[in-house]
């Protein structure tokens, strides 16, 4: 069988750090090899978030793509050969007989073969459709602080987006935290907000997306209320990586 696509990339930690956090999500994901890029949408098997992965082209040294495919891998396979790259490395990848063919090169070669897997999975929610009515920019390492804040105090925390500020508040019975930011702090960007808006989501899944902060040194952050929140990181043509994560509906 011929050899069906093949890649080279120098940043190999641009591809461990996001499938590190995604592998907190996910143990097995279908990748989508594209003219453009390598994507994936996968729903964890709880069905509260999904993640929406993309690595440009753009990303890669070298990109030959014949044909548009599917293939299903071992997220914590991958991950741990991807782990194992040491920081002169550069990766090469070859798709061939169902198999996926790992090449870490520098002054030394080292290889790896690992399978392609059947994935069974639900149809993912359309993600593009979703409607937000506030957006911000703000700098991870400051929503990282928050969540581990929140996490000291109850198993859940309540996102608030106001004009003049984004407020992270969690409680419990006897305790509470509160992170304010006002509009004009040092790594907050309002963008947009066409209402104010409220939203309660679960820490532990915050906890594994935050993990994400190695990818970008800012997250884009999409709300609404009582609705899903998006919080993606981004390297400019080069990857996306996002997460669609369900609110904790208040009774």
């Amino acid at each position: 069988m011929p050899e069906t696509f093949s890649a080279v990339l120098e940043d190999v930690g641009l591809l461990r750090d996001s499938l590190a956090t995604i592998s907190e999500l996910l143990d097995e994901t279908e990748l989508h090899i594209k003219e453009k890029g390598i994507e994936m949408i996968s729903a964890d098997r709880a069905v509260v978030v999904v993640v929406d992965f993309v690595l440009s082209r753009n990303a890669f040294k070298e990109y030959n793509h014949q044909s548009d495919m599917k293939i299903g891998v071992n997220l914590i396979s991958l991950l741990s050969v991807l782990r194992r790259a040491r920081p002169q490395d550069k990766l090469r990848i070859k798709v061939e007989d169902n198999k996926l063919f790992l090449t870490l090169e520098s002054d030394s070669t080292r290889s790896f073969v690992l399978p392609l897997i059947g994935v069974s999975r639900e149809e993912s929610p359309p993600v593009d459709k979703l409607d937000f009515s506030a957006s911000i920019r703000i700098n991870s390492d400051v929503l990282g602080s928050g969540i581990e804040d929140a996490e000291l105090i109850a198993d859940s925390v309540v996102f608030t987006v106001r004009k003049d500020a984004f407020v992270m508040k969690s409680e419990s019975d006897s305790s509470s935290t509160q992170l304010m930011l006002p509009t004009g702090t040092e790594g907050l960007n309002i963008i947009n907000v066409n209402e104010p808006v409220r939203a309660r989501y679960s820490i532990d899944y915050l906890k594994k997306i935050i993990k994400a902060k190695k990818v970008a040194e800012m997250a884009s952050v999409n709300m609404s209320t009582d609705y899903p929140m998006r919080i993606s990181f981004d390297v400019p043509g080069k990857i996306t990586l996002g997460f669609i994560l369900a609110p904790r509906i208040e009774e």
